[in-house]
């Protein structure tokens, strides 16, 4: 009866990351080793009295540990899709709501395309008489208006999502980024 009390807990932890205390635990000391360190090149920068204004600031060890949780969350049954985490998270979209776009991540390259044409051909046909213009065309032009990007821009952030990348940017972005600012403070050094 042990191993399927132990089963069963293992199974609820992993539906269930942001519930389980072992897996907080878990989740609380990556976040703690990034806001540390994050937090020494801060420091480093105000005893020193440089800004090298890159953007980095101090991170919220408690957000980190969500943010862990929900990366977790997403390889989880019923969690939400590891390309909306990422795009929500770390993905360096222009687009105001990332969860609205995420389903276009998980697209094939030939669902993509047929996504295009349907959109070419609701434009088409809410319009009266022709329009000259290509599929890409006027789907750059829905695109634009509907998420404030570029087809190439949208394309390059959301279709081609990665998931490898994304689980070394939702794992590793912050340690990235204390490196980039860690090399920004040397620059502003010397």
């Amino acid at each position: 009866m042990s191993k399927i009390k132990q089963i069963r807990e293992a199974k609820a932890e992993i539906e269930n990351p942001h519930e389980s205390d072992r897996m907080r635990a878990l989740a609380s000391v990556l976040a703690e080793i990034q806001s540390s360190q994050r937090a020494a090149v801060i420091n480093q920068r105000e005893a020193a009295g440089i800004d090298p204004d890159d953007g980095r600031e101090r991170i919220d060890k408690e957000q980190r540990t969500s943010q862990i949780l929900d990366l977790i969350d997403g390889y989880g049954p019923g969690g939400r899709p590891l390309s909306e985490v990422w795009l929500s998270q770390a993905a360096p979209v222009d687009v105001d709501d990332p969860a609205a776009v995420a389903h276009y991540a998980e697209m094939s390259e030939a669902e993509w395309q047929g996504q295009i044409e349907r959109w070419a051909a609701t434009i088409r046909d809410s319009q009266a008489g022709e329009i000259d213009a290509t599929d890409r065309e006027l789907a750059d032009h829905h695109i634009s208006k509907k998420w404030g990007v570029s087809i190439d821009r949208f394309e390059a952030v959301v279709v081609d999502y990665d998931p490898a990348t994304a689980l070394e940017d939702l794992l590793a972005g912050p340690s990235k980024e204390t490196e980039q600012a860690i090399k920004a403070n040397t620059e502003a050094l010397a």
